[in-house]
């Protein structure tokens, strides 16, 4: 069984022309030439280059892309692989920015590609820019985007578990012993949207409790509230609770 060499829809688009020849004659200062498809992208992306040969090989090969209807679509992907090595510069910058994932980039960078490549005048002036910056742009918006995005529970999955199980019983105040706590389990309903109800006391405030129903039984409540300061004022004194029979 044979193996894939490659993982990436970058590197098999790269394997498939390294070898191959431009599938048109371009004028080079010999005269009309067929230049291999590694020879024409070297020339694209070197600043040396002569730049009325860098704009024909651009317009040829955005021409031929749009005139190409064959299912296979070889100039079409002739096109994205001359345009590699730009995209694979955006996709670096971006990965030195954000953690994104670099298949789900490529393919996103592609499928920009396309998109501009049917638009694309191919008798403008700097065509190779007309064709590389819109798609840089879109990359470029598609990570910005997709930075923006955060995961989120799946709604309809944590509905169909919570409808599956029987809610559970009300918890005894027993259940919590640092405190008290009370939950209410509604009735499950169709669409999901019921949940547990808790209310809890921490046990400071359970224990100002016990103290005042205390204090109420032997008749100082109103002593309590005003020794508990409900509100701003001068204090006026302290009062101290102990069991009957405890030492005075």
């Amino acid at each position: 069984m044979g193996l894939i060499p490659y993982n990436r829809v970058f590197d098999v688009l790269e394997h498939r022309f390294r070898l191959a020849e431009l599938p048109f004659p371009v004028i080079t200062a010999e005269g009309p030439a067929r230049l291999s498809a590694l020879t024409a992208r070297r020339v694209l992306y070197s600043r040396s280059s002569d730049p009325v040969l860098r704009e024909e090989i651009w317009r040829e090969a955005v021409d031929a892309a749009q005139c190409d209807t064959g299912a296979a679509g070889s100039e079409r992907l002739l096109a994205l692989w001359l345009a590699l090595p730009a995209m694979r510069r955006t996709l670096h910058r971006i990965a030195i920015r954000w953690p994104i994932d670099r298949r789900e980039l490529e393919s996103e960078s592609l499928l920009a590609l396309l998109t501009v490549l049917v638009d694309v005048d191919p008798r403008t002036q700097e065509v190779g820019h007309a064709l590389l910056r819109p798609t840089i742009n879109r990359v470029w918006s598609f990570a910005r985007a997709r930075t923006r995005e955060r995961p989120v529970a799946d709604v309809g999955a944590l509905a169909a578990a919570h409808l599956s199980v029987e809610s559970p019983a009300e918890s005894p105040v027993g259940d919590w012993h640092d405190g008290w706590e009370l939950r209410v389990s509604p009735p499950a309903r169709p669409d999901g949207l019921s949940a547990t109800v808790r209310f809890s006391v921490a046990p400071d405030r359970l224990e100002s409790f016990r103290l005042g129903e205390v204090a109420g039984h032997l008749g100082l409540g109103e002593i309590v509230h005003r020794a508990r300061r409900p509100s701003e004022g001068s204090r006026i004194g302290t009062l101290s609770l102990r069991p009957m029979g405890g030492r005075g």
